[in-house]
């Protein structure tokens, strides 16, 4: 399933042609935000107390966090696996090593762009387009979004939560319910908007008999035509694999498996609380998971180093909890449990074959008709 050369040449030619300044100003932002989400969290902080509190900690609690949010790793590969059934062969640990690759790539470099390296390396394991691959992943994150926003429900049911957070909560939550309602209707639309403007070219043709098809888009703007153009057949090519995916047998064992993904991240959080000595509720530590999880998934800078500090302070603090305990969290709980990102995706990118250096070159290249080897 390799991508035809004219599709390989317009992702290329999008690639090629990005402003530097563009990316370099995105870049200047995200550094910015994290600076100030720091300054902000270091603000006054006492680092006596966190290192007598690291010397307290429960090496057992940590441990289990640790196990926790790497089988979160696991199942996410399974899960993923189950996505990419239907469009080709490829293991749990092939799966598994992508998101480790791309996890590590999100700790060194800013704006996420580990998550367009772990849909280019499926693309080149399994022979799959590209675009296909990333269909998968923007399926992954409505099915984690959706259960999200299901856990914050049951929370804000049983827990004072503040007027603002739940504001924010309902906020999220229409958002996620128009994402996925806006997938479902592109899956189940079955007529091809391609043919559609195609009709329409016909009827210009048709109130213009004196003039050719040529004739008639040489009037019309060249460059706002093509993007029409490519538009429909991008959303043409995304409901096929809407349906490939949706309805499979495979894709609802993987909603039902991303609650596991996430419950264990839950877990890996509030076992880390318990080990730190904090000791809140199950469902109050999920509405802080929730605002961890939702904050730091902006694009930000490497590792969300500074967004993710700064909601994990946020969110300690409405619930009672101390600025200076809740900063001594925000950095033990970031270290546990990205160090085994940092490991364990340094090993899985090199195992791949790529570099970060060499990333950009390797995104450029045309996808490969064989399967390569991991």
């Amino acid at each position: 399933m390799g991508e035809s050369n004219g599709e390989v040449i317009e992702e290329n030619a999008i690639v090629q042609n990005t402003p530097s300044s563009r990316v370099w100003l995105r870049t200047f932002l995200s550094y910015t935000l994290g600076l100030v989400c720091l300054v902000w969290v270091f603000h006054n902080y006492d680092f006596s107390d966190l290192l007598r509190r690291v010397a307290a900690m429960n090496p057992y609690w940590v441990l289990a966090a640790i196990i926790c949010d790497v089988l979160s790793y696991l199942c996410q590969g399974l899960r993923w696996r189950l996505l990419l059934h239907s469009f080709g062969s490829i293991s749990v640990l092939e799966t598994t090593q992508a998101i480790y690759s791309g996890m590590f790539v999100n700790e060194v470099l800013p704006m996420k762009l580990g998550e367009l390296l772990r849909a280019y390396l499926i693309s080149r394991w399994c022979a799959v387009k590209l675009g296909t691959v990333a269909t998968s992943i923007v399926i992954e994150r409505l099915f984690d979004g959706f259960w999200v926003m299901a856990g914050f429900v049951v929370t804000m049911i049983f827990v004072p939560l503040p007027r603002r957070l739940i504001e924010a909560g309902d906020a999220l939550s229409v958002v996620i319910l128009i994402l996925i309602g806006l997938l479902m209707a592109l899956s189940f639309r079955r007529g091809s908007l391609q043919a559609f403007i195609a009709g329409s070219r016909v009827g210009d043709v048709r109130a213009h008999p004196g003039k050719s098809l040529e004739g008639i888009e040489n009037k019309r703007k060249p460059l706002a035509w093509s993007l029409v153009r490519s538009l429909g057949a991008l959303l043409d090519r995304t409901a096929v694999e809407l349906r490939t995916i949706l309805y499979s047998l495979s894709s609802l064992f993987a909603f039902a498996l991303s609650l596991l993904v996430v419950s264990l991240q839950w877990s890996a959080f509030w076992l880390v609380m318990l080990a730190y000595g904090l000791r809140l509720s199950i469902l109050s530590a999920a509405a802080v998971f929730v605002i961890v999880h939702v904050g730091s998934s902006l694009p930000s800078a490497p590792g969300s180093i500074g967004t993710y500090q700064f909601f994990t302070v946020l969110g300690l603090v409405l619930f009672g909890v101390d600025k200076t305990s809740a900063t001594g969290f925000s950095i033990v709980v970031f270290v546990l449990l990205s160090a085994h990102i940092w490991v364990l995706g340094f090993w899985a990118l090199r195992r791949s074959g790529l570099t970060l250096l060499g990333m950009r070159t390797e995104l450029s290249k045309p996808l490969p008709s064989l399967r390569t080897n991991v």
